[in-house]
Order: structure tokens, then C-alpha cells, then sequence
């Protein structure tokens, strides 16, 4: 639980210094992944088809591709892995053993590539690690709005 929150708390500060085509389209899958866990309304199916909608023209794995800026690598990356690793946890939170094969080798591992790419998007968002941590011990399920709170008082949403 605690990486998931961890990456989505970081995907709004980077789905807020990337400039993409697919913006909306990551903001709609951001809003879903808090909604899930404010609301425990979506599905890990639901999740997981922000993905992979099973076809070639939509999913995130799909807009990742299409973005042939190379310098977006990274954040794309890391906006995948916070959207996969909830998608895993609402499959555990419906007790589903089953996964979708990209989310089975996801674990709390993921969060040591996760920071590892925070450095190449932006060294500020780095600096912040700790920051964010202390926020989510304290805080521990935070809203969506607490977060972007938080991400605001530490500087990271006016970079």
C-alpha cells in the first residue's frame, strides 16, 4: 500500500513537469488510481486497462510508446509503474490470485527503480524522497487532495 501511494504522490508531480500529448489521458488514470483508493470503486481490471485496454490504440503502454521524446522515458516509466502496482493492490484488495502477466513480477523492489528514475526526471523530485516518506508516515492513506497539498508545501508541483 504504502509503495503504491508513494508512487502516485510522485506521478503528480511528474505528470505536472511532463509535456505530453497524452496528458489527459494520464490524468484520467492518475484520478482512478485515487479513486480507487479512496472509494475502493475501481476494479483491478478497470485498473489495469488503463494499460492495456487490450487494443493498439489506447492504454498507457501504448501512449508510452507513441511519445517519441526520449527524454519522457523515465517518467512515462514511473507513471506505469505507480498506475500497475495499484492495479495490483485492487486485485489484492478483491483477494483475485489471478493477474494480467505484466503485474506479476511487481513488488516492493519496484520502488528502488521508481527513485532510481526520479533522479533522471528531475534531481528536485530526488531531494524529495524523504520528504514524501515522512508525509506518508504520517498521513498514511492520504486523499488525492492531501497529497497535491503536501507536493505543493515541499515545492515539487512549482518546479
Amino acid at each position: 500500500m504504502f509503495v503504491s501511494y508513494f508512487m502516485l504522490t510522485f506521478s503528480e508531480a511528474i505528470a505536472h513537469l511532463l509535456s505530453s500529448p497524452y496528458n489527459s489521458h494520464i490524468r484520467t488514470d492518475l484520478d482512478a488510481c485515487w479513486s480507487f483508493w479512496e472509494k475502493r470503486d475501481k476494479s483491478g481490471d478497470e485498473l489495469y486497462a488503463l494499460l492495456d485496454d487490450g487494443t493498439d490504440f489506447g492504454g498507457l503502454f501504448i501512449y508510452m510508446q507513441l511519445d517519441d521524446n526520449e527524454s519522457h522515458v523515465a517518467s512515462w516509466d514511473n507513471i506505469s509503474y505507480a498506475i500497475a502496482t495499484t492495479a495490483k493492490e485492487a486485485y489484492s484488495f478483491e483477494k483475485n490470485k489471478e493477474l494480467p502477466s505484466p503485474l506479476e513480477n511487481i513488488d516492493d523492489s519496484l520502488i528502488e527503480i521508481f527513485i532510481e528514475n526520479l533522479k533522471e526526471i528531475n534531481c528536485d523530485l530526488y531531494y524529495h524522497v524523504q520528504d514524501v516518506k515522512d508525509f506518508l508516515a504520517h498521513a498514511q492513506s492520504p486523499s488525492k487532495e492531501e497529497a497535491l497539498k503536501e507536493l505543493e508545501r515541499i515545492g515539487l508541483l512549482r518546479l
